[in-house]
């Protein structure tokens, strides 16, 4: 074999080489066991057949913004017990506690208003097992909207189960068709846990698709940010590390908007599990 054949020969085996250098580096980055498993909490066993995931569409919102944050999302089941739940987030580091359906009155001693729109008492029984498990371990949580107003309900307080019949107001928190999410400005207040993890403070616009609120602010709760009627937009739990929750919907910014304090929310969320989220 001549000079020239070993040259090309030895300049193939480099570039194979590098090629699986690559391959393999791309193939650690991406593990997913690498990231922060990011515990998203259980809706419903319907489930779209043609969705990548097998969950439905608003699940799968949170499931690609987690990713794009740069997490690894982990589908919870429904949880019967709470020991079922402390052994469910045990394998995850943080979780994010959804919106969806109405909460039942009943759990805040209420009798329903004619307004109270559907309810799901499966999702509200595994929704409170999630909540006080991960009070229990000071699992660091995101509860958006719904999640917000469950978290709210355990510390001892209470809903508006209708904004616009029992605490009228000029800012439309809802699309009155529900079709689209309304945007209005927030205030979020300086030197606080949200604060923080957005890495801004003052006036932000977010979006909204909710007509139920905090009426009255359970125990261990501070308020983070309201809207400019009042209206109590994101809290934290004081006894806690990290227990958020926020009235909007960050995963749907992230993912429709590509909005970078939602991302940010999102990825300074998934530092508190003290793991690296690779972005």
């Amino acid at each position: 074999m001549n000079k020239s054949k070993i040259n090309k020969l030895f300049s193939s085996i480099f570039l194979i080489l590098i090629l699986l250098f690559s391959l393999t580096s791309c193939n650690f980055l991406d593990n997913p066991e690498d990231k922060v498993q990011v515990g998203i909490s259980w809706s419903t066993d319907t489930v779209d057949e043609n969705s990548k995931d097998k969950v439905d569409e608003d699940t799968q919102m949170y499931a690609d913004a987690v990713r794009k944050a740069g997490g690894n999302p982990v589908f919870l089941p429904k949880l019967k017990s709470q020991d079922d739940a402390i052994d469910n987030i045990d394998k995850v580091d943080v979780v994010i506690v959804t919106g969806g359906d109405d909460i039942n009155p009943e759990l805040y001693g209420e009798e329903p208003n004619p307004n109270l729109e559907d309810i799901n008492p499966p999702r509200d029984e595994s929704d409170i097992y999630l909540i006080k498990a991960c009070l229990v371990k000071d699992k660091p949580t995101l509860g958006t909207c719904r999640g917000m107003q469950l978290t709210n309900i355990l510390s001892g307080g209470a809903l508006y189960q209708d904004i616009i019949s029992q605490r009228p107001t000029e800012i439309v928190h809802r699309d009155p068709n529900k079709k689209v999410y309304v945007k209005h400005e927030v205030t979020i207040s300086e030197g606080n846990i949200l604060s923080e993890v957005m890495e801004t403070s003052g006036e932000i616009e977010i979006n909204s698709w909710h007509h139920q609120a905090i009426k009255d602010l359970g125990e261990n709760l501070s308020v983070l940010a309201t809207a400019p009627d009042g209206t109590i937009e994101a809290i934290a739990r004081s006894d806690k590390t990290f227990f958020l929750g926020v009235q909007w919907h960050p995963e749907e910014l992230i993912v429709n908007d590509n909005n970078q304090e939602a991302l940010k929310l999102y990825q300074n969320f998934f530092k508190t599990a003290g793991k690296p989220s690779n972005k």
